[in-house]
């Protein structure tokens, strides 16, 4: 994230990327005003991270993080994206994935009981994002490392000690306080992994000591 200026924003664009993540299923984010007139909401998925990379609105643009969470199966997408976009908006696009990961990871029992199901962004796709940064994998501490190393990153690339962990956690909160008011019911499968999980993270330190 670098500093954006309100006139870097069209808010035509900001309204129509709005209606989009409301047919995937966003509905936390408010425009105000409805789309232009003529403007499409159908879109290319490529396009659609692509443009959200680049819509110099951070609400809206750190909405990838919630978008990719809820439909894993964009990876491909942003895979194409990663590829076919450049400079800032890659690099933009590059820190929400990560961040996605991260945040997965850190919020992997609750994400689970507010969707029905485990979150499923793939990680394996996108380690080369992570290891050409040094920042440690997802793995790691339950993605709390790789947060902070990926805003300490990001911090001496700007040169500014802006909180971004703030915002990515912000898309957090409001998908959860959105998917949680569904109140499902949880496969028994599930629960079962997840409990596979906690046991598998209690017998880690008693591996390593």
């Amino acid at each position: 994230m670098s500093v954006r200026l309100r006139a870097d924003i069209d808010p035509g664009e900001i309204q129509t990327l709005i209606a989009i993540l409301r047919e995937q299923g966003i509905h936390y984010l408010i425009a105000s005003a409805p789309p232009p007139p003529g403007a499409s909401t159908a879109v290319d998925p490529v396009e659609l991270l692509l443009r959200l990379a680049g819509c110099n609105d951070p609400l809206v643009e750190h909405a990838v993080i919630a978008l990719l969470i809820l439909h894993p199966e964009l990876a491909p997408a942003a895979q194409e994206a990663l590829q076919r976009g450049e400079g800032e908006v890659r690099e933009r696009l590059a820190t929400l994935i990560l961040a996605t990961l991260y945040l997965q990871r850190w919020w992997l029992f609750r994400l689970a009981f507010a969707l029905g199901r485990l979150p499923a962004f793939p990680e394996e796709p996108f380690a080369s994002l992570w290891e050409e940064r040094q920042l440690p994998p997802p793995s790691v501490d339950g993605g709390r490392a790789g947060l902070l190393a990926l805003e300490d990153y990001l911090q001496r690339r700007y040169g500014l000690p802006l909180n971004f962990m703030a915002d990515w956690q912000n898309q957090i909160d409001h998908l959860l306080e959105q998917e949680e008011a569904k109140r499902r019911v949880i496969p028994s499968e599930v629960v079962e992994a997840l409990r596979e999980m906690s046991r598998q993270a209690l017998q880690e330190p008693a591996q390593s000591e």
